[in-house]
């Protein structure tokens, strides 16, 4: 039994196809069929059941992989520990990341990390939450960047800022200044999908369990839907919109916001690259915007 073998099992009983394994490993897939026979002949078992489409996996195999994946975590942190000097900052990072943060962090972040860090590879997955939960549980990804406080004992969370909900309407929609979240109700709401997070911390800044008559897929179909005056809708702070003048601050006492967090897995070891890329978020986040302050977190949860 080898390292490369364990790797190989691991990624088969993630994606269940010898072809698309293979792929994802760089090897022929005639390589990586005899090398899960070898295997499974030295350890006297069957991991995989091959005779269902997709392949699935033994009662023993499900037993193998979970220590087959604790084995690979712990040899990559002893490589890691001892491959590059203690304070490098090399190597591959998977980050996950939901995509109502994504467009406005990527195109700060990315530059200034291939600028000032060419040794680290950087890669980049677009995915809901629920996604990068899945992932960072298994050791799939590195970091997870996405609203928090998630409640998960498996994962830690390393808070970087919380963004105000501010009310974006068309320039023919009277919004005064002073507008609460209370008064929001008045208003055609337009919101995201319900695999977004962020749908339901609107659904609770309005207190209601219900949604408007739009739902849209991304933030860019939601400014476009109300320049047209169809209705309003609630943005985090930092969404780039083409004029300011569309947005309005909510005036409550304790005004809502988002926690936006680095999430790892419990064992994750790479503290110096977590280091490096939370002061790289903050460089560009205002202070004022780094501590909570009279805000009020909103939750991910659904409505209830």
């Amino acid at each position: 039994m080898t390292l490369a073998q364990l790797r190989y099992a691991v990624t088969l009983g993630k994606v269940r196809n010898f072809a698309e394994a293979a792929a994802e490993l760089l090897i022929a897939q005639p390589t990586l069929s005899l090398q899960i026979q070898k295997l499974e002949r030295g350890l006297q078992i069957v991991i995989f059941d091959r005779t269902t489409n997709p392949i699935s996996v033994t009662k023993e195999g499900k037993e193998f992989l979970e220590q087959a994946k604790s084995v690979l975590l712990e040899a990559d942190k002893l490589e890691y520990m001892f491959r590059e000097e203690k304070d490098a900052i090399s190597g591959e990072i998977k980050i996950g990341i939901i995509p109502t943060i994504s467009s406005f962090l990527l195109a700060k972040l990315l530059p200034v990390l291939r600028q000032n860090y060419p040794d680290m590879l950087v890669k980049i997955f677009e995915i809901p939450t629920e996604q990068i939960v899945e992932r960072l549980e298994n050791s799939e990804l590195d970091l997870g960047i996405l609203a928090t406080p998630l409640h998960n004992k498996k994962l830690k969370e390393h808070v970087l800022y919380y963004e105000p909900f501010v009310v974006y309407k068309g320039k023919g929609v009277q919004v005064k200044k002073g507008i609460t979240t209370a008064q929001l109700k008045d208003y055609e709401l337009i919101l995201l999908g319900e695999e977004h997070c962020f749908r339901n911390q609107s659904l609770q800044i309005c207190q209601t369990s219900h949604s408007g008559r739009i739902e849209v897929g991304n933030f860019e179909t939601i400014k476009k839907l109300v320049d047209k005056n169809l209705g309003i809708s609630l943005l985090p702070l930092f969404e780039e919109v083409a004029d300011k003048k569309q947005l309005v601050a909510l005036a409550d006492k304790n005004p809502p916001v988002r926690e936006i967090s680095i999430v790892t897995n419990i064992s994750f070891y790479k503290a110096n690259i977590l280091k490096t890329i939370k002061k790289e978020i903050l460089g560009f986040i205002p202070k004022k915007y780094q501590t909570l302050g009279y805000s009020q977190i909103m939750g991910i949860e659904s409505p209830k």
